[in-house]
């Protein structure tokens, strides 16, 4: 998690009030989960003086974690990132304009991740667990997501989200990343 005023502990706290909250004999629509998130930030900012931007940043990472994908969520809305690694909980890496970075963002747990994972699988009506741990599926969005699970994957799960551009990648793209050379995009061109 990025630095903020509050420590994953009190994230947590914050978190699990809010799950106790929640009517879970019923299905709750976000608007519902909001009025919640919203109610538990302010009593604690009442004794830790957040700002407004603090708030509604807390409050965010809070819907997040509970209603989307943790961690991953604002990666997912990044229209930059192209492909997404998760390689267990503590090493999330993005690919941006065909470069590789580490994001510095984690999951609380091993557990947490396998739940992100179970999440993925079951938006496409599939499984993915010890005896099946390795699992091909696409996103609503139609983004290929590759999970493989223990026993398979030694340090936690790993994930891949392949993403894809909302505009084709021109060729002169292609050269200024160092995919193919000057010399290979002029031989493509006159074919």
């Amino acid at each position: 998690m990025e630095k903020y005023r509050w420590s994953e502990e009190i994230f947590d706290d914050l978190r699990s009030n809010i799950i106790a909250a929640l009517d879970l004999s019923r299905e709750q629509n976000d608007e519902e989960v909001c009025r919640f998130i919203e109610k538990e930030v302010e009593e604690y900012s009442r004794k830790n003086l957040l700002t407004l931007k603090e708030r509604e940043q807390l409050e965010h990472l809070l819907f997040n974690s509970l209603r989307k994908y943790d961690a991953i969520q604002e990666l997912l809305e990044d229209p930059e990132v192209t492909e997404i690694m998760i390689n267990g909980p503590d090493h999330i890496f993005v690919e941006k304009e065909g470069q590789l970075y580490e994001t510095g963002l984690t999951f609380e747990s091993v557990e947490r991740l396998e739940d992100i994972a179970q999440q993925i699988a079951s938006e496409g009506n599939r499984i993915v667990n010890e005896s099946v741990p390795i699992l091909d599926v696409r996103l609503a969005d139609g983004s290929r997501v590759n999970i493989v699970m223990p026993p398979v994957a030694l340090n936690g799960p790993v994930i891949t989200i392949r993403r894809f551009p909302n505009r084709a990648i021109r060729m002169e793209q292609l050269v200024n990343w160092g995919s193919i050379s000057a010399e290979v995009a002029t031989l493509l061109r006159s074919l």
